[in-house]
């Protein structure tokens, strides 16, 4: 069965999903499965038929599925395949057109959709994106309570580090406050000192603080199933001059592009605001990354502040706006907020200060 370049006329309305009659979607990845169904399993599926729902899974999870998810018909998988299972579903509901999750699918579970759903086939990942791409309320309140998290545990960060700390251990110290406050790393944290700041996604050592270390923490909480994401770098008893003019630098680059991102700008143009003063301050080519990502349900999502991105950022969309210039063997500098795009403006998420902080 050949694919089909089209649309399922997949949609949420009042929290539920939907497609065009006689038309289906079946979801298998972890991640949107739980964003159709804010239930955390990533052992089953689901089938999406119109004003139908299917929630396909094993009997070891069929009772708390159906205590959770009134709005989806439990459906035991049996001794089929979860993409078995989906097909029987779509060929009993009149399902004409089904799209399927094309960049997340496996080879193997393509090839049996091929072959057995007896209709066209339409990739759906796009309009999967641009959804889970516009936030709703429920989502932007989780994003809200996970980033509290987070500057909670950047206030306690400021208090615990002093010299002879290790990053390892600080690393342990923010995942555990983030886990005292009902949290999880929404990613794996970072935590640099010294040079090692100069590498943007460096890993925690045994690398101990010492006195006129700089300082980066990256790190974000994961709450009811949404992730916060915020870099602030700071130093520990006192700042050289060239640290206090690579962190100025950095911070104006920030502010721009806070005063000037709004929906339908494209990527490419959010990342240039960034991208123009640190060229001016002489700080262009350290600036080795995009300006920002979306997330959500996942840390990494779509779109992008990217120079690659020509596409305009959609009403609703939450990025990060993390300018970054990394000086090799010396020290580097990151500020990342989490900022929601409307019409004539973005509204910050993030509450946690940036001005230059030195500690000690």
């Amino acid at each position: 069965m050949k694919n089909k370049v089209g649309t399922t006329g997949l949609n949420i309305f009042s929290g539920v999903p939907v497609t065009a009659h006689n038309k289906g979607v079946v979801v298998l990845d972890e991640a949107n499965l739980f964003y159709f169904t804010r239930y955390s399993n990533a052992d089953a599926a689901i089938l999406i038929a119109g004003d139908k729902r299917y929630y396909i899974c094993d009997k070891r999870v069929s009772e708390e599925a159906e205590e959770l998810l009134e709005n989806y018909e439990i459906t035991d998988v049996g001794a089929l395949s979860y993409v078995e299972k989906a097909v029987e579903l779509a060929k009993a509901s009149g399902v004409a057109e089904l799209g399927y999750e094309d960049e997340r699918i496996s080879h193997r579970e393509y090839l049996t959709l091929a072959n057995s759903a007896g209709c066209a086939l339409t990739p759906a990942d796009d309009e999967i994106r641009a959804l889970r791409a516009v936030k709703s309320e429920y989502e932007l309140e989780c994003v809200r309570s996970a980033q509290a998290v987070t500057d909670a545990v950047f206030e306690a960060i400021l208090s615990y580090i002093v010299p002879g700390t290790s990053e390892r251990e600080l690393k342990a110290f923010i995942d555990a406050r983030m886990a005292e406050k009902g949290a999880s790393p929404a990613f794996d944290t970072i935590v640099a000192f010294g040079a090692n700041t100069s590498k943007p996604h460096a890993h925690a050592g045994d690398n101990r603080l010492k006195d006129r270390d700089v300082v980066t923490v990256d790190f974000g909480a994961k709450k009811e199933g949404y992730c916060s994401d915020m870099t602030r770098s700071f130093v520990y008893g006192g700042a050289c001059e060239e640290y206090v003019n690579l962190y100025e630098a950095v911070l104006e680059a920030q502010n721009a592009a806070l005063a000037k991102l709004k929906a339908g700008m494209s990527g490419a143009e959010c990342h240039a605001v960034a991208k123009e003063i640190l060229d001016a301050r002489g700080y262009g080519e350290y600036f080795t990354h995009s300006l920002g990502h979306s997330l959500g349900v996942e840390i990494h999502e779509t779109p992008a502040l990217s120079p690659r991105n020509p596409l305009p950022i959609p009403l609703g969309a939450l990025t990060s706006v993390e300018p970054g210039a990394y000086i090799p063997g010396k020290f580097g500098v990151r500020i990342e907020d989490m900022v929601v795009f409307e019409k004539d403006r973005v509204y910050n998420l993030t509450k946690s200060p940036k001005n230059l902080i030195i500690l000690g």
